[in-house]
């Protein structure tokens, strides 16, 4: 009985585990679901990695197209999320309060000249 209980006790940490992530990225699929509705903006694929070290969290990757960095911020703003835009690339970096992590790729930082 005692390796049962351990099985069910760890199972039961990992369907916690699930639900947190779930409640904690909740934000960041609504950011996603404002991108799509956006005007001009889409988003074109995503893709979500889940660790277990230090603690369990999501890495969500998605690649956008048609959103200017300050619309996403914006976007970002109301959901109570920060975007930090890498120096080098097109990379914008989404926070919320927690390890999980929304990279965005492809967002625009200007509009391209006409």
């Amino acid at each position: 009985m005692d390796i049962l209980d351990a099985i069910t006790s760890k199972a039961g940490a990992i369907h916690d585990a699930q639900e947190q992530i779930k409640r904690d990225c909740a934000e960041y699929v609504e950011l996603l679901h404002d991108i799509k509705n956006h005007p001009r903006s889409v988003v074109e694929r995503a893709n979500v990695y889940l660790t277990s070290t230090p603690e369990p969290c999501a890495h969500i990757s998605a690649i956008v197209a048609g959103i200017r960095l300050n619309e996403l911020d914006e976007l970002a703003k109301r959901r109570g999320l920060r975007a930090s835009a890498s120096s080098n690339s097109a990379t914008v970096f989404v926070f919320g309060c927690g390890a999980n992590l929304l990279q965005l790729n492809g967002v625009m930082h200007s509009y391209p000249p006409a």
